[in-house]
């Protein structure tokens, strides 16, 4: 029985030493067993550089060698050695899901015996909080009888922590049902060690040997079975990175090597007390690190935890340490990416490199595209948790599902995991179809709100579309999508709600895990992960292959550990959901490296194997060198500060952040002494979501003392840049390479000035590489790419329009505002995705219908509106909303009680707008005489003529509308006719928008309604007929203000909030007419059209709403010529890219669904917007005039 230590720095090889020392062992005792024990992290390349020394040493001329009585263990390892044919170590072991369903059923049981953690159970988070509590208790040999003794000594001591005692009694009452419900049934890590110390104690271990690396401090169980090797075994070694040996006194808290001199005093004085043989310390004479740089930077940093005054030095080799900032995390990575391309270009091979951060998160979206592209093979060495598996999202919206009833997020993220998929005829569906389906079923479910019962009803869903001119028609393509969806819908309604419901009935939680198990397997869940494993294999991808069986691997130890756990107990859905989340949570991928040429990238935090010749040390910020350390464990700092002197011998329990902070100085040196030739310090200067990010005050330390330059890392190289500049700071691969050829390029395209000869020359070395070639012209296109649509080809315009362009005024409107907008939604004919909402198009074609409905209903009676009383109105109305929402379109109006809710308003308005339109037909001699009229509708047997416009070679325009109501009123011989459009927001006639080709719905209808005087049945002759005007109704339920109906009556504030408003002809004879009640006053403004009578009898209207017959001439004049003049540029190919800006900052783009699709980039010379000039109404009538005149003039000339 021995004790040695061997120390040293860690620029120095304890590795070589201890590998020496068991090789000489050997050759004194052939019986001999030689166990090395090392963390878990590093036991493989520990066994791999170990086996290969001892080959070195003794069979050096051999290619194969093995070796028998050298075992290479972690603790856990080591424990399944000895303990395996033991029936102790046949007790289960639960994983931490497994233990934390133990703990929810301890609080469960016990709820009412606590008092800090009462009412806790429930909080996200606690339950997995206190079991880690209770694990370190257990791993520092904290038993519930010692925190019983503890609680007992800080009441004596007249402590006054009260908290802390309130804890301690809650943690002692679970803490013993904890005992009770795992002692001997399960078992854990602490369980094993603990049971390895007594079954080794009781072993003849004089042929046994251990030596022990890699470690710093140990836990409690580690220390005791630590303590019974020393005791029993023939020797035990123990290296530690220690620069001098603490054999009476701990180390300073603050000094460098505080853990490891701790646990060597520790140690050392336990072998003393025990009477063990303790050897004359030995050190690691082979320096590891042979630069004098790193010994330098080695030396100073020991010397500043010392607080020892240093004067600045200069480093002998600049490039053995360096330092450098860049502006971002991509660039600062593709820096070291580029270094180590050529350093590997230099001899290094790819597994001499290690890079490391103390936080790797931050880097995980730049690592591995960066390194692809350079070409570097990485393994990350950083366990990836399962939580983000499809087939552990697969059962959150399975429970999700069952929970909230079949709504459309959970349903989609069951569906779109592609691990439950349907079968026809015994065969599972093809994943292509499968997908097609799908899509077509989510596009179903958004377009009518298919969710909750809807899924499970007996009739299949109909897809349906809605026109303009019918309820709802189905095509043979409609009836395919049909036919699709309702496969998915059998499907969830056939196998997924029984299952549901089976679940819903399970008595217990043996029951509910086993119907959830075999619905899986019945779904041929374990197949489709085989498959995927598969198809990675097939790529090459060894890592992603391994993840599905992991995962389900972990699926069914997690249910195994439920039953045995909570089992017999009553099944509660969320309980069992939350603990499987937990166990997938706190599940992690294993993972090998695939091959052992490869750059390792990890974090500081971990123990590393110092094999490595060149370390990068990235993210080196303040913010995490040191780190900031946060404790979130259920006993604070100042509650651990208050228990640990009343511990007793051999008992442990975690750090105070204090205390980890401290170590931060260690971790740091151990990482920057992790490669033996070259250190590189980096640091991001910015972020995307941060600014002004500063540098560790390590680094700063480090560059000041040596007086090193920083260098700063260019995003891209300029054009000024020396070929051997370029080269030193960006030559990485071809790829790469490419890219800041075309980087450089650029600048020269923008500044317009040749490319310098070396570049010409790499670009010319690209394009003889048959490789790089086609990527090189096709990324060097884009230099000349500008943001300009094609115009389109004659072929392609026959091919997407035809020779007759059937259109509407909205079309129209839409090429005006954007001719690239109206190329994709007309010629392209995209569209955005149909979604269940009540939308403005929606409640327009609601009070549309209801108000037709109405004047049909009233017609029927064979009265006019005025005749009709206003209760008859009010009848009609209630039949025709009922009617209204039974309607396929309108069935959203009862999806929910927020809708019904809208339904109602809706409704109301209706009934408002009902009882304005009679009191406005009480005071106007206007009649409606038809509503919904369509013109230009193929297949409409009553509907007027479109306007048709001849357009050379043969081509022409046909434009088609519905116009919402065609008033009428004789007067004097005269019959006037003018037209009535519903909007359900506020409209005005805008001069400047019909000029501009904006607006030219108003009078494109006026212009239909005077071409087809012989299809509308007025009781006169035609060339009796002349129009009235354009007018809009806004639609909608006023709200009044007190001060509003002070002085008038509530119905002529409502009237006039309805008031009609737009254009209309000034014509003395009819304006008289149009508002009765105002010639019988004399003058004041109409509460039913946009004009006031004045004193003398004449009329006016504000924004010239008053035109003349000949200005409206005009207009109708100038809103035909735009029509023609859309058609001739569509047929021309028109396409561009011109969105109208209007003077006030709005722009077609502001609501347009294409803006992706349109890159517009106002910065870019290319895209300009088509810019509205402030013209006024007088401005456009005088332009028009003159335009008028001019044509007349010329075509008498």
């Amino acid at each position: 029985m021995s004790l040695g230590f061997i120390l040293g720095k860690a620029s120095r090889d304890h590795q070589e030493k201890l590998v020496k020392e068991i090789e000489e062992l050997k050759k004194k005792d052939p019986r001999g067993n030689f166990f090395y024990l090392v963390p878990n992290h590093i036991k493989f390349a520990s066994e791999v550089r170990a086996l290969k020394m001892l080959r070195a040493m003794e069979q050096p001329e051999e290619r194969l060698f093995a070796e028998t009585n050298v075992q290479v263990f972690s603790f856990t390892r080591l424990a399944w050695f000895f303990l395996k044919n033991t029936a102790f170590y046949q007790i289960p072991r639960l994983s931490k899901a497994g233990l934390n369903m133990i703990v929810q059923n301890i609080l469960r049981i016990h709820q009412d015996e606590l008092t800090v953690f009462r009412g806790e159970q429930g909080q996200m988070g606690f339950v997995s909080q206190l079991v880690s509590q209770l694990t370190e208790l257990r791993n520092g040999c904290v038993s519930s009888a010692d925190l019983t003794e503890l609680a007992s000594s800080l009441k004596n001591n007249g402590n006054s922590a009260v908290d802390l005692q309130a804890k301690i009694h809650d943690l002692q009452i679970i803490y013993q049902a904890f005992e009770q419900a795992t002692l001997g049934k399960y078992n854990e890590s602490a369980d094993l060690l603990d049971e390895m110390s007594r079954y080794l104690a009781k072993q003849n271990l004089k042929h046994s040997y251990f030596f022990i690396a890699g470690f710093s401090q140990l836990t409690a169980g580690e220390r005791r079975l630590v303590e019974t090797l020393i005791q029993h075994a023939q020797h035990v070694r123990i290296a530690l990175v220690l620069d001098k040996p603490y054999i009476n006194q701990q180390p300073e808290s603050h000094d460098l090597f505080y853990r490891s001199g701790k646990l060597y005093f520790e140690l050392y004085q336990r072998a003393r007390k025990n009477k063990i043989p303790v050897l004359m310390d030995e050190y690691a004479g082979k320096m590891r690190i042979q630069n004098k740089s790193l010994l330098a930077l080695e030396d100073y940093w020991i010397e500043t935890t010392k607080m020892t005054p240093m004067k600045k030095t200069e480093i002998p080799d600049e490039k053995a340490l360096q330092i450098f900032q860049a502006s971002n995390r991509f660039v600062e990575t593709r820096e070291v990416a580029t270094r180590i391309r050529q350093l590997v270009a230099q001899g290094y091979r790819y597994r001499d490199f290690l890079i490391m951060t103390r936080h790797l998160d931050l880097y995980q979206n730049v690592l591995q595209p960066i390194f692809e592209q350079f070409n570097i093979p990485i393994f990350v060495d950083l366990q990836k948790k399962m939580t983000d598996h499809p087939l552990v999202e697969l059962i959150n919206a399975l429970f999700a599902v069952k929970k909230r009833y079949y709504r459309y997020d959970d349903m989609m993220r069951l569906l779109k995991t592609e691990l439950l998929i349907p079968q026809i005829d015994g065969h599972p569906m093809k994943i292509e179809v499968f997908r097609e389906c799908l899509d077509l079923t989510e596009n179903m479910v958004l377009k009518y709100g298919f969710e909750g019962r809807r899924w499970l009803q007996k009739e299949d869903w109909i897809y349906y579309r809605f026109t303009e001119t019918d309820t709802g028609t189905q095509t043979d393509a409609e009836k395919a999508k049909t036919h699709k969806a309702n496969l998915i819908r059998h499907f969830v309604k056939e196998q997924i709600a029984p299952f549901l419901k089976k679940v819903d009935e399970a008595k217990n939680g043996l029951e509910a895990a086993t119907l959830l198990c075999n619905f899986l397997i019945a779904q041929n869940v374990p197949q489709r992960l085989l498959e995927w494993r598969d198809a990675e294999l097939e790529k090459g991808n060894i890592e992603a292959a391994a993840r599905p069986e992991q995962t389900w691997d972990t699926f069914c130890q997690l249910l195994d550990e439920y039953v045995l756990a909570l089992g017999e107990f009553e099944f509660d859905s969320d309980n069992f959901l939350e603990l499987l989340q937990s166990g997938f949570e706190g599940s992690e991928y294993s993972q090998v490296p695939s091959t052992l040429d490869q750059v390792i990238i990890s974090e500081s935090g971990m123990v590393q194997m110092n094999e490595r010749k060149v370390t990068f040390m990235i993210g080196s910020t303040d913010a995490v060198m040191p780190d900031s350390i946060t404790q979130n464990n259920l006993l604070s700092d100042a509650d651990r500060l208050k228990m640990e002197p009343l511990l007793q011998d051999g008992q442990y329990i975690a750090e105070t952040a204090d205390h980890q902070m401290a170590a931060e100085i260690y971790l740091d040196y151990l990482a920057f002494m992790s490669g033996s030739e070259r250190l590189y310090l980096s640091y991001p200067s910015g972020s995307e979501d941060q600014v002004g990010i500063k540098p560790s005050r390590y680094l700063e330390h480090i560059q000041q003392h040596f007086s090193l330059k920083v260098k700063q890392v260019a995003a891209e190289p300029a054009l000024s840049y020396e070929p051997r500049k370029f080269a030193d700071d960006f030559i990485g691969t071809m790829r790469t390479t490419l890219t800041q050829l075309l980087n450089i390029s650029r600048q020269a395209h923008a500044k317009k000035t040749r490319l310098p000869v070396f570049w010409h020359y790499v670009y010319r070395l690209f394009q003889q590489d048959n490789q790089i070639k086609p990527l090189t012209q096709k990324l060097f296109e884009s230099l000349d790419y500008k943001n300009i649509p094609e115009r389109l080809q004659p072929e392609i315009v026959d091919q997407l329009y035809g020779k007759a362009i059937n259109t509407s005024v909205s079309k129209m409107e839409e090429f005006y505002a954007n001719q690239y907008a109206y190329f994709l939604k007309y010629g392209l004919h995209l569209q955005e995705r149909d979604v269940f909402e009540l939308s403005a198009a929606n409640t327009g074609e609601f009070f549309h219908l209801a108000l037709d409905s109405l004047m049909k209903a009233i017609a029927q009676t064979g009265k006019t509106i005025a005749e009709t009383s206003q209760d008859e109105i009010n009848q009609l109305l209630h039949k025709i909303l009922l009617q209204i929402k039974e309607l396929p379109q309108f069935q959203i109006l009862s999806s929910s009680n927020r809708m019904n809710y809208l339904s109602r308003q809706l409704i109301a308005t209706v009934r408002q707008i009902g009882w304005s339109i009679h009191q406005q037909a009480q005071r106007t001699g206007m009649r409606p005489l038809k509503t919904e009229v369509l013109f230009g509708h193929v297949g409409s047997q009553d509907g007027l003529r479109p306007l048709t416009f001849e357009l050379p070679h043969g081509k022409k325009v046909n434009v088609r509308g519905k116009i919402d109501r065609i008033d009428h009123m004789g007067v004097a011989g005269k019959n006037y006719l003018g037209i009535v459009d519903y909007k359900s927001s506020s409209h005005i006639f805008d001069f400047r928008d019909a000029y501009y080709g904006l607006a030219l719905q108003m009078l494109t209808y006026l212009n239909a309604v005077m071409k087809n005087l012989d299809l509308l049945t007025v009781g006169e002759k035609v060339d009796t007929v002349q129009p009235a005007g354009a007018l809009y109704m806004h639609l909608y339920n006023p709200k009044l203000k007190l001060k509003e109906v002070a002085k008038k009556t509530v119905d002529e504030v409502l009237l006039k909030k309805n008031k009609y408003d737009g254009l209309l002809v000034a014509d003395p004879v009819m304006l008289e007419s149009l508002d009765r009640q105002l010639k019988e006053k004399g003058n004041g403004e109409s509460v039913v059209y946009p004009f006031r009578r004045n004193k003398d009898g004449s009329f006016k209207a504000r924004r010239h709403q008053l035109v003349t017959y000949t200005e409206l001439q005009l207009l109708l004049e100038h809103n035909e010529e735009l029509i023609r003049q859309a058609a001739l540029q569509i047929f021309a190919g028109a396409d561009a890219l011109n969105p109208a800006l209007w003077p006030n900052g709005r722009s077609a783009l502001q609501y347009s669904p294409f803006k992706s699709i349109f890159q517009f980039d106002a910065l870019l010379p290319e895209n300009n917007y088509h810019r509205l000039d402030p013209l006024s109404p007088l401005d456009i009538l005088t332009t028009l005039k003159n335009q008028k005149g001019a044509q007349m003039n010329d075509e008498q000339n």
